[in-house]
């Protein structure tokens, strides 16, 4: 809208009213305050209307930058001088220069005008911008929520002065530029969202590699230092490829951190062997023998120490495959809590016993055992079979009592390791 017309018009009127009027100066200066009240009125609901509605144009901003520069200097003289004129009503039609025939209000309204002349432009660039740059605009929301400015504060800088150039065609209305320019721009958001998600999940882990690394684990379990390595390359690779794909990342960082856990003992063990002599072997290998022994008859209340190692440990494994069978063929059937509660014990039993012999392994394949203790390449020793165990395990009344003799004697066995 016109403002200045609105106002000439309002003062061309009172004008004429003035000339018309044959009252006594009393009447004047009452027609006078009535119509500055009138004016004042109009102004003061044109400076609210803006008011509110700058409050939150900064957003505008990034549309066409120097166009918000200059709506919101002209709104900040126009709130001046209204100000002005509110404190001090008399100056409405008053002179606001002496090289100026303008009023403060004719200044007011007109500097109104070139607000809304550019808010409009704005919201028009705007509309548009939205639509052609939707793409870019998500992919910078999107690195903004992952803090990819306090990760790559220099590239991030330098990716977001791209950004603005986008909108700059766009006010040009060279749109066909803006599309080309923003392809270039997903490509390198893209890279740089990569190298973020690296940073925060697999950066931490190649740090406690490297830890590993000085601490000699490479040295000591090149084996397992390089499962390690095979890991983080994986979980690289999979970042290339997938960079928001976050189940089947937080699945490879557990990974990473079982094998650098398992890396780490597994050095560790291989000191301890090295620090042993000659006469402290045997006292080693009964101690592995002993749990080992522990396993076997809390399985089936057997003893399988008159055979090899290698030979005990594939025993075991049959014979914790059978338990398996009889606890699923137990889920079937179902039997009272109390049954429950002792396959319960056994299941904690077998998962724990399952884990001493997978360091066991680890510990006499490091020892040079004897030919005939070696375990074959195609076998393995006791399988991790309670992980397909059912959570609710029930057993036949027939097969309770080799079941609670089985987890007596391994109570017993536990105890005597404590005990030692």
């Amino acid at each position: 809208m016109k403002y200045v017309g609105k106002v000439a018009s309002m003062v061309l009127l009172a004008t004429l009213l003035a000339g018309c009027a044959g009252t006594p100066d009393s009447n004047n200066e009452l027609s006078t305050e009535v119509n500055v009240e009138s004016v004042l009125h109009s102004a003061n609901k044109v400076h609210r209307h803006w008011r509110n509605t700058l409050v939150e144009a900064e957003g505008l901003k990034l549309y066409a930058p120097e166009k918000y520069a200059t709506m919101m200097e002209s709104w900040q003289r126009a709130d001046n001088l209204f100000k002005d004129i509110q404190s001090t009503p008399e100056l409405a039609n008053q002179s606001y220069s002496l090289f100026s025939s303008a009023t403060y209000l004719d200044r007011f309204y007109s500097d109104i005008e070139v607000v809304e002349s550019n808010h409009t432009a704005l919201m028009g660039f705007k509309k548009i911008a939205d639509k052609v740059l939707e793409p870019a605009m998500t992919q910078l929301a999107y690195l903004n929520s992952i803090d990819a400015n306090a990760h790559y504060r220099s590239e991030f800088v330098r990716l977001n002065r791209f950004y603005s150039n986008l909108f700059a065609f766009v006010a040009r209305g060279d749109l066909n530029r803006a599309r080309e320019e923003q392809t270039e721009f997903l490509s390198r958001a893209h890279s740089l969202e990569v190298r973020v998600v690296k940073r925060i999940y697999i950066t931490p882990q190649e740090e406690a590699l490297r830890q590993l690394r000085r601490e000699d684990v490479r040295y000591y379990a090149p084996l397992s230092y390089a499962k390690v390595e095979e890991e983080i390359k994986v979980g690289k690779t999979l970042i290339d490829n997938s960079p928001r794909a976050f189940d089947a990342i937080n699945q490879v960082v557990s990974a990473i951190e079982f094998e650098l856990a398992h890396a780490a003992h597994i050095a560790e063990e291989v000191k301890y062997l090295r620090d042993r002599n000659r006469d402290e072997y045997e006292s080693y290998i009964l101690a592995i023998e002993a749990k080992l022994l522990g396993i076997s008859q809390a399985l089936n209340d057997s003893d399988l120490r008159d055979q090899p190692l290698a030979e005990q440990a594939k025993h075991l494994s049959s014979q914790a495959a059978d338990t398996r069978q009889q606890l699923q063929l137990a889920s079937r059937q179902g039997q009272p809590t109390q049954q429950q509660d002792q396959l319960g014990m056994l299941k904690g039993l077998l998962k724990e016993q399952n884990r001493q012999i997978a360091q066991l392994q680890a510990q006499l394949l490091r020892m040079a055992p004897a030919p005939e203790a070696q375990t074959p390449a195609d076998e393995t020793l006791l399988p991790n079979i309670i992980e397909d165990m059912p959570d609710q395990q029930e057993l036949a009344a027939d097969e309770v009592e080799p079941v609670n003799s089985a987890v007596s004697l391994a109570e017993d066995e536990v105890g005597d390791e404590q005990d030692i």
